[in-house]
């Protein structure tokens, strides 16, 4: 789990739970959900990735790759959303979002992984290449130069803002990648409530931002029913309101 040590006074004298996110991160949704279905208080720390605020040497003190969501509870940094939710339920273990069925963890971890392997080559791939536009403009792209020292990130900004942006052939691979993924969540879904079972898991939480952030570019949900019915069920949740419906337009559309 990568907790970051720190030996900035700012940062260690933060106080409670605080998170670092962004209305449209569907990273920063998964622990914005987790924290409102468990009914845990937060101080909020709103990074706008629009005018490009995480590309300071403040945050990345906090994030060594200037991503959110970033997390800092009474001093302690902890930094990518699977491994946040990760933490946040060894802390905050009741409710339980762990699967009773040694099976069942199993498929969770599995699911977790995905979230950290495939962000950017599956997920924000197919993301942003439906959208079309630069993440990154010429200024903001050397500046991020400057302070990330993850190059493989650089360079995905870099496509973003090439003529044509992320070539078609990565985004059709990407989409295929997604559709199998929403093929077995359907089959899923067919025989219970919840992903992994009858009752809700780091599994949902993980899971169900992804519709708020593709349902923006028109992913073609149709062809699964299942998980059309779990989005509607998702969509009268509170938490679903507070930590998604309020940030990102559309997540409370129908599925179509």
């Amino acid at each position: 789990m990568p907790i970051r040590p720190t030996d900035n006074p700012d940062i260690l004298n933060m106080r409670g739970l605080n998170l670092f996110h962004y209305s449209y991160s569907n990273c920063s949704m998964r622990i914005r959900l987790f924290l409102d279905e468990k009914g845990i208080p937060w101080n909020d720390h709103f990074v706008d990735l629009r005018a490009q605020k995480n590309l300071t040497e403040e945050y990345f003190a906090i994030h060594p790759q200037g991503l959110v969501p970033a997390l800092v509870d009474d001093g302690v940094i902890v930094h990518e959303s699977a491994d946040i939710l990760e933490y946040l339920e060894d802390k905050f273990p009741e409710p339980s979002f762990i699967p009773d069925d040694p099976e069942d963890r199993a498929e969770l971890e599995k699911i977790l992984e995905f979230t950290r392997s495939g962000h950017f080559p599956i997920i924000k791939t197919w993301a942003y290449g439906r959208n079309n536009k630069p993440t990154k403009t010429p200024e903001s792209m050397a500046k991020l130069a400057q302070l990330q020292k993850d190059q493989w990130i650089v360079d995905f900004h870099q496509e973003t803002l090439n003529e044509g942006g992320i070539p078609e052939e990565k985004i059709l691979a990407a989409e295929q990648t997604l559709k199998g993924m929403f093929t077995d969540l359907d089959r899923r879904l067919s025989e219970h409530e919840w992903i992994l079972g009858d009752k809700m898991t780091l599994a949902d939480i993980a899971w169900i931002p992804q519709y708020a952030l593709f349902q923006r570019n028109n992913f073609p949900f149709s062809p699964y029913p299942n998980f059309t019915k779990y989005v509607v069920r998702w969509q009268k949740r509170p938490a679903y309101v507070s930590a998604i419906g309020n940030h990102m337009p559309g997540s409370m559309n129908a599925p179509v």
